[in-house]
């Protein structure tokens, strides 16, 4: 039975203005979070803190990509699906050669001055 009740199928397909109201004001959060720690890793030189800001903005793109695609093709939330992988990807790429660079290059852990 599940999701459904006396025959009726429930269906979520995102176009309820509630629903919109508070992805805007999480991505709002992620945003403004993702300054903060990006701002706070850097005054401290912590690259734990800066990575946790990636991962801010990376929701923060991935929320504002999905508002944006509510209600089109499946196709196009396919495709959606498929840049937030890659994006996500590229970003702890980013963050595993910076860190790489600081323990072999610079020859000390990332978080220690």
């Amino acid at each position: 039975m599940g999701a459904s009740c006396c025959g009726n199928e429930a269906r979520f397909d995102g176009l309820d203005p509630d629903y919109k109201r508070r992805l805007w004001l999480v991505i709002g959060i992620n945003a403004v979070m993702f300054f903060v720690e990006m701002g706070a890793g850097a005054l401290a030189g912590s690259r734990a803190l800066q990575a946790d800001a990636l991962d801010f903005f990376g929701d923060t793109l991935t929320y504002g990509m999905t508002l944006a695609v509510i209600g089109t093709a499946l196709r196009v939330r396919a495709w959606a699906a498929f840049v937030k992988g890659a994006s996500l990807t590229l970003m702890g790429v980013w963050v595993l050669r910076a860190t790489t660079y600081h323990v072999l290059i610079v020859g000390a852990l990332p978080a220690l001055r």
